[in-house]
């Protein structure tokens, strides 16, 4: 039937609009007006099934002929509840003839998007109407199959995208509708498994017969069929049962695996096994994978892992990529298989197994050789499987292949134009540039290094052979080498550097077996090292990271007596000549050169050697005990020249000293030790009370009014003498504040002296040697902290020379931290990293210490001092007149450094005996700020993105910053309420695992969902009590408001992560000031307000939805009894059911009286319900148009019981008899 004129017409205009949207010579203009015309088009056009009809059957170019079916798919999708019957059928009749008349041929993929576009309007018909109301779906699917290779894939890619919106993707609005097809696909899977292998099987045997006879063309298209079927496999096996996957003694894992031997289907075939190894489940449903651990599929692995005529070729390189993760896939179901009953793997398969995996290891390729390293660590930390013989036969070899690839490789200048197996062409093929190989190298390294730490365990003899011989050969070179300056990149260093890490791994866990090397053999190997004299001091450098990792076979021997006493003697002997190599690079200059002009190399040479002192002063003090008078010489004796070492290394060899002196277990002879070393320092902060008097002198004093001098310019500058000073006296109190303790065993505390009284609970109160010699000096540092905030004052401000304008801001390292920029590893030994420093970076680094400094120290203070911190008259009034005094002028990231690192433990260490004197004033001065701080810069951030200032379009700003800082603050005071109200089980002075940034970074993303809601948080919220300062801080006046709104504003503000933070700190003060009648009219209605714009704002994210709604449901609950004026805010909700509330309110009522989850679930579900018309949708979803889909009448099982009985079974024709039968 010919089209109506109409239709023809609109197509042509239409067909017009496309070319003109796709014409570059065409104007801005007019490509947007032909654009929006298609969309109108397609929006209110009566027609659009009809127009699309013809564009696509029309002789029109492949763009139009793709808007076609964009237009019968927007019919289906968006007007299909509102069409005719008529046109219903019109539309379903013309698909599936296009099925059956087929796209284009199967070997033309430049119009996959068109096949693409015929499957979307099919399956979107399936969603609406299948099983219950399009009974012949699959005859007519069966029918298309019958026509050819053309329709047989078109066939193959509707069950694909079927699949993803049922299973994979679940994009199907209607959840009922989505359980209507999977139950319809699952009832059906034997067959719909059946079909694909059968077509995969009849389509390989014709390809491999077109391809002997020369047909190419004809093979091409057996080989797309076969490679969307396995595309489409790949979406079932994730998810079907696994009788599916066994089926026909697991037909279809024999077929992957034969065809990953296959040139032209292996890596199809590799994604699908991919996705069946990494099944989850419990271990008894996936046992029967371990068929793929027989010897003939073990068999296939092996050898596609070694065809190598193909070495050469990009596209085996990417299916190795693939091979590798199906063996890791494989190793995991093996470790979670392994002694368990009935789950026995031949010997001969593993054994094939681990040499297919050894392949890759010894590849040349960094990235396969890390996915190796991956298997054999999980391998070697099995308990069970490293104890297997063949594993451990592997031991040597795996030290010999990984060892080398621990040498940095560093990124190729050009890329190679061919493969090879050299290790540049793989990185160039693989990472894009410098910045990314250097990110992934650091993170491949750390892994085959942990192949090292634990072989040790496994085989220690072998690990310390390799790294013995390795450091011999070294060293032998190290004599003969000339004594000449070399760069991070030479191959000498490069390979010293490798080496350092290996010896560090293995003997970091030498003292965790039995069997260990002979410390006669580790004493040789340290006196090697300490005969090389090196005048390079990067090669110095790594010299002393060798004896610092030997160092640990001077203990052994300390605790080892032979006959002749022959070992512990050598050992005594050689200690003196370790701190003689260690005090040699402390005071190592270049010819020619003094510490003032000093090599960066030389100046980390120097700290390596003073943090070296501190290492092992830490981990090896009774081994310094002996000898800590002649340490103790030595040191002065270097601290008493002048200029010989700089102030860092002074305080650091000092702290090395307070280290072992905590051994003493004497608190008068560690006391009398901390007269001693803070005598210089306690005159120095004598002599600065002056300076630290207000802001005008403190700026005049380091030099900030000044010109500065530039420091190659050759003239002396005189406040930086000054300046040094005040670093000095700093980090020598924040040294002994940090070092200084009290012994670890209670006994030697009682016997020496340091137990003053006992707690009201009996535990005994310790006291700090360094208490009394740190207290008296507190006036001058909280003057000069009093001084670092009135830096921000106008006038101060107006008194610093315009030249170190902005030396008091942020540095450029802390803006890439909160922007989340990622640091490239850099080599801290490279001389290169950090350029020569201008008089502004001086000042500069010089403020940001001293502010970073002053906080450590008063941080660490509390956990270190104790007691005796708290107990000081007036300490509460001292701190607000100094740490908390010019808030109102200091910047966010100032502010944040004041709440992280000095409030939180601050307020985590205090007694509860000092909460009333010292916490309460402090929270009364400082609550009230903070929410004043934090609203105002939220409504100034919150205008910055309602102006178009801030987005995700926005460049590296100082809005895009202020941001960041803005929400990071909020976040960390948050953190230190929850201390304060609930307490914490961590202690904020131990850092965390994951590095500082990372968490900003995951914490600051305002789009981005928090992790999701687990049913531990979700308990947490309910279950969480006040503690006894939250209970002090929420009954007091002057802290209870600002806490509460502070808390209630948080989850309206605009970060996801910050309000489920307060959204989880909400419950447990709601019902402590319900308990205590402490809630009021204004705030019952201020908690409901709270959580409803919190579900505006962050409900697109689940876990904020859930945290909400548990919250919303706990609020209402506890206030609706007392205070009905939470009702009037419901009904402001728009679109509100009165009904639904009236439900809610019952189940309430009904509350006191059932128990249980059941009622619990009903009632946040009817929140949900009531709250779900103004529940916050992600960007994404915001400008969707909104699809329906209605609920077919339900399925009804045939014989009434069984809801999964095989269609096939019964009378109806289902079309399953053709749809599966096989095909040529």
């Amino acid at each position: 039937m010919e089209p109506a004129a109409e239709v023809v017409g609109l197509a042509n205009e239409l067909a017009r609009a496309v070319k003109i949207t796709m014409d570059p010579a065409a104007s801005q203009a007019a490509r947007m007006d032909a654009y929006v015309a298609c969309e109108r088009f397609k929006e209110v056009s009566p027609l659009c099934a009809q127009v699309g009809l013809f564009l696509v059957t029309g002789n029109f170019p492949a763009v139009v002929r793709h808007l076609g079916l964009q237009l019968m798919e927007h019919t289906v999708k968006f007007n299909w509840n509102s069409i005719s019957q008529q046109e219903k059928i019109f539309i379903k009749e013309n698909a599936m003839k296009l099925l059956g008349d087929g796209v284009a041929e199967a070997q033309d993929q430049s119009v996959s998007h068109i096949k693409d576009g015929l499957s979307r309007i099919i399956v979107e018909m399936v969603k609406r109407e299948w099983p219950q109301q399009w009974t012949t779906l699959l005859a007519e699917l069966s029918e298309a199959c019958s026509k050819g290779v053309a329709q047989t894939e078109l066939v193959l890619l509707v069950f694909l995208r079927l699949v993803e919106d049922v299973a994979l993707l679940q994009t199907i609005e209607s959840n009922q509708r989505r359980k209507d097809i999977y139950q319809a696909l699952t009832s059906n899977m034997a067959e719909i498994f059946d079909f694909f292998l059968r077509l995969i099987e009849l389509h390989v045997g014709e390809f491999r017969n077109a391809t002997a006879i020369g047909d190419k063309h004809k093979a091409l298209g057996h080989s797309r069929v076969v490679q969307v079927a396995l595309l489409t496999l790949t979406g079932f096996v994730e998810w079907v049962s696994i009788i599916h996957i066994m089926a026909s003694n697991g037909r279809l894992l024999q077929i992957l695996c034969i065809l990953l031997i296959d040139e032209e289907f292996q890596q199809p075939a590799a994604e699908c096994l991919l996705h069946v190894v990494n099944r989850k489940g419990q271990v008894k449903d996936r046992k029967p994978l371990l068929i793929l651990f027989d010897e003939v599929p073990v068999g296939h692995y092996y050898r596609a892992a070694l065809q190598t005529e193909r070495m050469g070729t990009e596209s085996y390189y990417l299916f190795l990529k693939k091979l590798v993760q199906v063996l890791m896939g494989l190793a995991t179901q093996l470790g979670s298989f392994w002694g368990k009953e009935d789950c026995q793997i031949s010997r001969p398969s593993l054994a094939t197994f681990l040499e297919t995996v050894f392949i890759f290891s010894r590849h040349s390729s960094f990235t396969l050789s890390h996915y190796a390293s991956l298997i054999w660590t999980g391998l070697l930390k099995h308990e069970q499987i490293s104890r297997e013989p063949i594993v451990m036969e592997y031991i040597p070899k795996l030290i010999e292949v990984f060892g080398p690839k621990i040498i940095k490789v560093c990124y190729p200048a050009s890329r190679p134009t061919e493969i090879s197996m050299n290790p540049e062409t793989f990185i160039s093929l693989d990472y894009d540039d410098e910045e990314e190989w250097l990110i992934f190298f650091a993170r491949c390294r750390t892994d085959f290094l942990e192949i090292f730490r634990q072989a040790t365990l496994m085989a220690p003899l072998v690990t310390f052979s390799y790294c013995e011989q390795w450091l011999n050969a070294r060293l032998q070179k190290a004599h003969s080498e000339r004594n000449t300056t070399c760069s991070i990149t030479d191959p000498v260093y490069l390979e010293w550097d490798a080496l350092v890490n290996v010896l560090d791994s293995v003997l970091s866990r030498i003292l965790m077996v039995t069997e260990r090397p002979s410390v006669a053999s580790g004493l040789r190997l340290l006196e090697e090292c300490l005969k090389v004299e090196s005048s390079d001091p990067l090669i110095f450098s790594v010299l002393l990271s060798c004896i610092s990792s030997l160092f640990v076979f001077l203990s052994m021997s300390s605790c080892q007596i032979t006959a002749a006493n022959c070992v512990a003697m050598s050992g005594v002997q050689l200690l003196p000549r370790v701190l003689d190599k260690i005090f040699a690079a402390l005071v190592f200059q270049l010819p020619g050169a003094n510490r003032i002009n000093q090599s960066i190399a030389v100046k980390n040479l120097r700290r390596h050697a003073a943090s070296l002192m501190v290492k092992i002063a830490h981990k090896y003090p009774l081994l310094l005990l002996p000898i800590f008078d002649q340490i103790n010489t030595s040191v002065h004796n270097l601290i008493r020249q002048q200029d010989l070492l700089s102030n860092v290394e002074q305080i650091t060899l000092l702290e090395a000293l307070l280290l072992i002196s905590n051994h003493f277990c004497d608190y008068e002879r560690q006391s009398n030790f901390v007269t001693e070393i803070t005598r210089d320092g306690v005159n120095l902060w004598l002599h600065m009370a002056p300076v630290v008097k207000n802001a005008h002198t403190f700026i005049d004093f380091v030099g900030l009014n000044k010109l500065p001098i530039e420091p190659n310019s050759g003239i002396q500058d005189p406040c930086n003498v000054n300046r040094g000073q005040i670093v000095y006296a700093l980090n020598l109190i924040l040294g002994i504040i940090k070092r200084c303790s009290w012994p670890d065993d209670p006994d030697r505390c009682s016997r020496g002296g340091f137990v003053v009284a006992l707690t009201e609970s009996g535990n005994p109160i310790c006291r700090n040697p360094a208490t009394s010699h740190v207290v008296p000096l507190l006036p001058h540092i909280l003057s000069l902290m009093r001084v670092l905030n009135e830096l921000w004052k106008p006038d101060a401000l107006a008194a610093i020379n315009p030249h170190f304008k902005g030396a008091n801001g942020m540095q450029e390292h802390e803006k890439k931290q909160l922007l989340g920029v990622t640091l490239v590893h850099q080599d801290p030994l490279d001389p290169t990293v950090k350029k020569p420093p201008t008089a502004f970076d001086r000042m500069q680094t010089f403020l940001s210490l001293v502010f970073e400094h002053c906080y450590h120290m008063m941080g660490s203070a509390g956990p270190s001092l104790g007691r005796d911190l708290y107990a000081l008259p007036g300490i509460a009034e001292a701190l607000i007149g100094s740490i908390f005094a010019s808030l109102e002028n200091v910047p966010d990231f100032r502010l944040r450094t004041i709440v992280r690192v000095f409030f939180k433990p601050f307020v985590y260490s205090c007694a509860p005996v000092f909460h009333e004197t010292v916490l309460l004033p402090i929270f009364a001065h400082i609550a009230p700020f903070m929410l004043s701080r934090l609203t105002a810069r939220w409504q100034y951030i919150t205008a910055l993105y309602e102006s178009g200032e801030l987005g995700e379009d926005v460049s590296d700003t100082q809005e895009v910053l202020e941001d960041m800082l803005n929400r990071t603050l909020t976040r960390e005071y948050i953190d230190v309420l929850k201390v304060a109200l609930v307490g914490s089980t961590v202690d904020p002075m131990i850092p965390n695992a994951t590095s500082e940034a990372t968490m900003d970074q995951d914490d600051q993303s305002m789009d981005g969902p928090p992790h999701a809601l687990t049913r531990a948080a979700q308990t947490a919220m309910t279950s969480d009590v006040i503690s006894d300062l939250g209970g002090k801080l929420l009954r007091n006046q002057y802290t209870c408001t600002p806490i509460v709104m502070t808390v209630l504003s948080v989850i309206t503000w605009n970060d996801s992560n910050c309000s489920l933070k307060a959204v989880f700190l909400s419950g447990p003060i709601i019902r402590f000031l319900a308990a205590e009648q402490l809630i009021t009219d204004t705030l019952a209605s201020n908690i409901i307000i709270a959580v409803l714009q919190g579900l505006q704002l962050h409900g697109q994210h689940e876990a904020n939805q859930a945290a909400l709604n548990t919250l919303g449901v706990t609020a209402y609950e506890i206030l609706r009894p007392k205070f009905p004026n939470i009702l009037e805010v419901l009904q402001q909700i728009p679109n509100i059911s009165a009904a639904d509330i009236q439900k809610l309110d019952e189940k309430i009522s009904l509350s006191a009286s059932t128990k249980g989850n059941k009622i619990d679930k009903a009632k946040k579900d009817l929140f949900k319900k009531i709250t779900s018309h103004i529940a916050g949708r992600s960007v994404g979803q915001q400008g969707k148009k909104e699809v329906r889909i209605l609920n077919l009448p339900p399925i009804v099982p045939p014989g009434g019981r069984n809801s999964y009985s095989n269609l096939t079974d019964s009378a109806q024709d289902t079309g399953l008899a053709h749809l599966f039968a096989s095909r040529s």
